[in-house]
Order: C-alpha cells, then structure tokens, then sequence
C-alpha cells in the first residue's frame, strides 16, 4: 500500500503551514526580496509554479497585521540575521489579486474590479481616521459607484495606508497580466491596456519621492510591452525566467525533489518522476513542475499521470494560431514539434506586444515557453537563434491535446483514423462532411488565399488522433512536389492514404480531378513503397465540400 502523504492545493501560506501539509521550504525568497535594491520587481513565471503561494508567504512575513513569529518558525528565514527578522510583520501590507478578473467583456472587467476594490476599501476603512481622506470618494469605491477614477483606487488606498501608519507600503500584485490576455482574446484589449497603464502609473511612480511604495512585488506570465505599459513606471525591475535572480524559488530544483521523494519513500520513482515533471531550464537551473510533483505525491496511488492541466493559455494560442498570415508555417513546424521533441532557430522575445504576435513565429513559441509548453534546450543569454524544447512527458500530452481538440463540440466522439484504418471509406466520408457541416457554422471559413490552409489544418485536427495508428505526415517533399497529408500506418499491412486538399470556386468535378493529377504528377506515393494506397482529394467550397477515393 502506498504511503499517505498530506498535500493541500491552497495558495493560502498560513493556512497550508497550520495544516502540516507537504512544503518545500521557499523562505529564502524574502531574504532575497529584502536583499533586493530594485524599487518594485516583476517576476513573471507559467501558471502553477507557486506565484500566489511566495506571494502569500511575503504577505505574512511583512504585513503589520499579523505576529507571524509562529507560522515561520523552523523554516529557514528564521535562521538569518537581525537584519532580516527585523522585517517581519513591519510595514503595511496590500495584497492585489486579479486572476479573478478574467471577463467576457471590458464592463464586466469593470464591475468585477469595482467588487475588488470596494472589499479592500471596507477591509481597511479604519483609514478613514485620517481625516485628510476625501469620505466620499472613499464610500463610493466601497458602494461601486465609482468610475472616473476608479483606475486610481488602488493607488489611492496605498497612499492612505502610508500615512496611517507613518510608513511605506509594500504592494503585492498577483497575476497582473490575467485581465490582459484575457482581453485580448475577448476583443476588449486597448480598453483594458489602457486601465492598466492608469493603475501602475498612479501605483508604481518611479520618482522615489512621491512613492508610498516601499516595495513593489508583482507576478504574471508574461511581460506585456503594448504601447509602453511599464514607460512611466520604470522603476520595476523584471526579472524573466532567463534571469539567474529568483530561479530556483518558483518551481522545485532537483535536490528538492529528491530529498521529499527520499523522505516519503518513493526513491525508486526518482527516474519516472523526472521523466514526466522536469525539464524546464529557468536559467541555468533545472526546475520541476511544482503543481506536478505536489499532485503527484498527493495522489494515493503515486500515479505518473498528467496533472497540470491544459486549461491556461490554450484558447489564446489556439486562437492566435487561426489567425496568422503564415499559419501553415507554425501548423508544418508545431506538427514537428511534436514528433521530434524541439523546434529550432526561435529569437525569443520576452517583452510581449499581443498585437504583434498574429504574423511572428517567434512570438507564438515565445508565448509557449512563457507559458510553461516549452523550454530552453540550453541557456543562451542573447535569446538568440534558440532551440526550445518540450519539458516532460505531461507536457508532450497537453501539446498533443491542442491537436486532437482543436474544435470542439460536434467532433466530440470521431476516430476518424479508425475508420480509414478498418477501410470504411463510406462511413469516414460520410460522418467527416456532416461533422463538417456542422462544424463549419462555429467558424468564418476563410475566403482568402488562407482558405486551402484552413480546411488542412482542420483535417489535422480531426486525424492527429489516430496517430497510435499512423505515422501522421504533412507539407512534406515527395517525389516532384510536396503533399498536403500522408498517413503511413505503422503495420505494413494496413492500408496508407495520400490526402490532398483543394479549394474549388466553381465545379467540384474538375477540383477532385485536378488534387488526382496533382497526386499522380508529382509522384507524391514514391514515400509509401510496400504499402498498398489509398489516395484521396477533399475539394472544399466555402462550408461545402466533396470527397473521392482511387
């Protein structure tokens, strides 16, 4: 029977030390904070990698709210000198999180960000002692009647804080750029770019006499550089993942990880372990999953399954993907991304501007290994000519989901690869064309030069599936030219397909008869010897489309 371990999935620093849950000791981390020289520091990192809970732990450590002598006793902050201990539970204290604010649109943006605010203002309305505070203002943000300045409330209320107390701020901001990706892809992101410019101008002034900042800690995915986000804040120093500063604090490092498996006997996992949770290179250091490895200890059964999730920035790359110029290009080399592990030549551009992102593969990958998908093969420190790889198992099966899911609802259900593989020719003919029927009224099928692209990537979709059968192939050379799909079946005696696309503009006769010589011209089966083949032309127009097998 394997061994019970406690793990607790809270963010919550207190509440997971007061539980005796599992926790790899971080506390360093505030000694590194107070070490620091910068006025405010941003450190972005993929989502799950312990972001909240560091924060939560310096919120503890710092805010006067709280005596927290007991919560960090034993840890190892408690083993520093005064200069450190005399930090604990000094200077108020500001907690700001806005993963919670993710919307469908900007007024539901607003109304969710009025709710923040009108909570944090009743929280600390004890300020209002200070009769130099505009009440008014004060009991508007608190009845979410506010509007004009309500960009500024945050700001506002540190100020307030600071001269309660005769004494600085620290500001902790979580997930930052939440409300901004988010944005993006609901179509409301100048609005809500431009929110954003207002709260980190008014929070985070740079001119050091006017702060009430002592320091600033904020935390996201990604640095946002649309239209000078951080300009008129340029005191926050960001740190990215390729920052040796803060490495090895979020995320677990490999003696971490060892000692936990050692000390809950689960030594012989060591090799598994790092083989589906490991890999991502922060610099130079070797960093797990902790979402991973947390999971798995606290899984009954120790199972090395994928926990992670695929649910963070799927849809925005997805999305950005359909929407690029260039799409076959980032379709043909994430297809060989995925069957050798890496893709090569990729000048990272970790100061992300959305809007640039829909015609740049650069950016698309660097979006992907901001996001956790993909990591570094080695450092580099020009973040030039880069090769990234995929970090672990877990991960190989969250990218290979984006393609077997990449539409949803009426696919629900097909193997299409299954039909091909037992020859029911009719059966995948007919379910492929009402699947695609069906499917094509949740989509703008494109009436462009992209249009042929389209249809290809959507085939993709639907066959990647069937890949434990089939060697899947696409916009590979073949004998004279280069063919659309070739699905080689891993038993030689199963039957192989050549796939052509065409987009028809009049007769769908000529169009199949046209991908056919297109087929037999350019010699595209000369790939396929010893297989027996099947070729077939899918000639689309518009959400119509005819199929033909020879």
């Amino acid at each position: 029977m394997s061994k019970e371990i406690k793990v607790t999935e809270t963010n919550d620093f207190k509440k997971l030390i007061e539980s005796g849950a599992v926790y790899i000791d971080k506390t360093l981390f505030i000694k590194e904070i107070i070490d620091n020289n910068d006025d405010s520091v941003m450190i972005p990192r993929p989502r799950r990698f312990g972001k909240t809970l560091n924060l939560s732990m310096l919120y503890y450590y710092f805010s006067n709210e709280f005596d927290s002598h007991e919560l960090f006793k034993g840890l190892n902050i408690m083993e520093q000198d005064e200069k450190y201990l005399s930090e604990m539970n000094k200077y108020p204290t500001i907690f700001l999180d806005l993963k919670n604010t993710k919307k469908d649109t900007y007024s539901e943006f607003i109304d969710r960000y009025k709710t923040i605010m009108s909570d944090l203002f009743k929280k600390y309305k004890f300020v209002l002692e200070n009769s130099d505070i505009d009440v008014d203002f004060y009991n508007r943000i608190i009845n979410k009647e506010e509007d004009s300045e309500l960009a500024d409330a945050f700001s506002y209320l540190v100020g307030y804080l600071k001269d309660y107390y005769h004494e600085k701020v620290i500001v902790i901001l979580d997930e930052y750029d939440a409300p901004i990706l988010h944005g993006y892809e609901k179509g409301y992101y100048n609005e809500i770019i431009e929110f954003m410019k207002q709260l980190f101008v008014t929070t985070f002034k740079p001119e050091p006499i006017y702060s009430n900042i002592h320091k600033g800690i904020i935390t996201g995915i990604s640095r946002i550089s649309k239209e000078n986000l951080f300009s008129d804040a340029n005191n926050i120093k960001v740190y990215n993942i390729t920052d040796s500063k803060f490495s090895t604090y979020f995320g677990f490092t490999e003696d971490e990880v060892i000692n936990i498996l050692e000390e809950n006997d689960l030594k012989e996992k060591i090799s598994e372990v790092k083989k589906w949770y490991d890999g991502y290179l922060f610099n130079k250091y070797t960093i797990y999953n902790p979402w991973s490895i947390l999971s798995f200890l606290g899984n009954s059964d120790h199972a090395l399954i994928p926990y992670w999730g695929n649910t963070g920035g799927v849809h925005l790359i997805k999305s950005l993907i359909y929407n690029l110029n260039n799409r076959q290009e980032i379709l043909n080399s994430y297809e060989n991304l995925l069957k050798t592990g890496y893709v090569e030549h990729i000048n990272l551009n970790i100061k992300l501007d959305l809007t640039d992102l829909e015609g740049d593969r650069d950016n698309i990958y660097t979006l992907l290994m901001l996001s956790g998908y993909l990591t570094p093969a080695e450092f580099k420190p020009d973040l030039k000519d880069v090769k990234l790889r995929i970090p672990n198992l877990e991960v190989k099966g969250e990218l290979e989901s984006i393609v077997k899911n990449w539409f949803k609802g009426p696919l629900k259900g097909y193997d299409f690869t299954e039909y091909l593989y037992n020859n029911k020719l009719e059966l995948f003919k007919t379910t492929f064309e009402n699947v695609v029927i069906e499917s094509f009224s949740y989509y703008d099928v494109p009436n462009n030069n992209n249009g042929e692209n389209f249809y290809h990537a959507f085939a993709m979709g639907l066959l990647m599936s069937g890949s434990s059968n089939y060697e899947i192939t696409s916009n590979r050379e073949s004998g004279y030219g280069r063919y659309d799909l070739i699905l080689k079946p891993f038993d030689k005696n199963v039957t192989a397909y050549i796939i052509e696309f065409k987009v028809s503009d009049s007769d769908f006769d000529n169009t199949i008869e046209e991908g056919f010589r297109q087929i037999d011209e350019m010699k595209y089966e000369v790939s396929l010897k010893d297989y027996k083949i099947v070729k077939m032309v899918i000639a689309f127009k518009g959400k119509k489309l005819k199929i033909e097998t020879r």
